[in-house]
């Protein structure tokens, strides 16, 4: 069992996991309003309806290209990268604006400061695509592939998805070095700020 989890860092850590969780739920509400909204714009300029924009299969759906859905998806991806990568690099040092009000924020593994890399790499490819529950944004991803390929890969993606975020969370609460998937994937940590 030890050798299983060797992979697992237990350096110790001084983050606090309460601010971290609430970090994530205030980056998830409004990462989700910001990266939802060129969408939900869209949906209502090229349909003229007021009913509530619910995903981007609306748009086939509705009669409309799935154009529409991939330019919805994409300026939804464009924004979450802005707030979810640039922003932490170029505005706070390291923080979204959940981590911000919670006082941490992303390193590098080293403690030295989060290069755009590896914000990249944790953001984009560890929470929006791997673990694409974690964020809103990761749903846009779903729906893309899934209408790219005419099969449904947005449950099964969601189901892993879900999986590897109990995962995360777990390794979060458990371990000594407070670090979620995401993290090993860019080899990052998060630290009081």
């Amino acid at each position: 069992m030890k050798k299983l989890f060797s992979w697992v860092d237990q350096t110790p850590n001084k983050v606090n996991t309460t601010a971290r969780l609430y970090a994530y739920l205030i980056d998830w509400v409004v990462g989700g309003v910001v990266c939802a909204f060129p969408a939900v714009l869209l949906y209502g300029l090229i349909t003229r309806r007021s009913d509530v924009f619910t995903d981007l299969y609306v748009f086939p759906a509705l009669g409309y290209s799935p154009f529409w859905s991939y330019l919805g998806g994409f300026l939804c991806i464009v924004a979450a990268i802005v707030y979810f990568v640039y922003i932490p690099y170029k505005k706070y040092e390291g923080q979204t604006l959940g981590k911000k009000i919670m006082k941490i924020k992303i390193v590098n593994k080293d403690g030295s400061r989060v290069c755009l890399r590896s914000l990249f790499v944790r953001q984009c490819i560890g929470l929006m695509i791997v673990e694409s529950g974690a964020v809103v944004v990761g749903g846009y991803f779903r729906q893309m592939a899934t209408l790219a390929l005419s099969y449904n890969v947005d449950s099964w993606w969601q189901m892993a998805g879900s999986i590897l975020i109990v995962l995360s969370a777990l390794l979060v609460a458990v371990t000594l070095s407070h670090r979620a998937l995401h993290d090993y994937l860019a080899n990052t940590k998060v630290v009081p700020a």
